[in-house]
Order: structure tokens, then sequence, then C-alpha cells
């Protein structure tokens, strides 16, 4: 069962991060990447900021979707973010972001 507020700060912290960090529009890697990144986007932009479970949950299904035509690190760091927005241990997306944004981001 996922922990609403636990969610809910750790989402809008990644949201803010993703939104914030990058000055500029982000530029995929490749399309996979670019893909995985509007996803993201859209649906913190959709949620206001603060995704709830069913957000949450949407948004890992997609990525785990989209992570199936992945290949290496990019695979892993979709697939790693996917599990992070939907796991009860995890209370900080920060690092997972940080990843993505890394893996995924602006060459």
């Amino acid at each position: 069962m996922i922990k609403p507020t636990s969610v809910a700060t750790a989402l809008a912290a990644a949201a803010a991060l993703l939104l914030f960090l990058p000055a500029t529009p982000a530029q995929a890697q490749s399309p996979v990447c670019d893909r995985a990144i509007e996803f993201v986007n859209t649906t913190v932009d959709m949620s206001g900021g603060t995704m709830d479970a069913a957000a949450a949950t949407a948004l890992s299904d997609r990525l785990n979707g989209l992570a199936i035509v992945a290949q290496g690190e990019e695979k892993a760091v979709i697939t790693a973010y996917a599990n992070a927005l939907v796991d009860d241990n995890i209370t900080d997306l920060n690092p997972y972001t940080a990843e993505l944004n890394r893996v995924c981001g602006r060459p």
C-alpha cells in the first residue's frame, strides 16, 4: 500500500527537480528517453505537481512498458524510476530523478 503523504512529498520534490533543474528544455539522447521524459513531464503537469497514487501507478506502468523497447543504461534507469514511483520504501525520488536526467537528459 502506498503512503499518500510520503509519495506526494517525494513526487512533488521529483517534479520540482524535473521542472526546475534544467533551465532549458531537456533534449533526450534517444527516442525512448524522449518519450520517458515526455511521460514524466506530462504526468507532473497534469497532476499540478503533486501526483497521487493513481497517477504514480499509471506513470510507472507507462514507463515500464516503454522500458521494454529500451536498451542498456536507458532501460535500467527508466525501469528504476518506474519502480521507485510505486515502492513504499522509497520516500525520496531525487536520486532516481537525477539519474533519469543524467542518462536521458541533455547531452
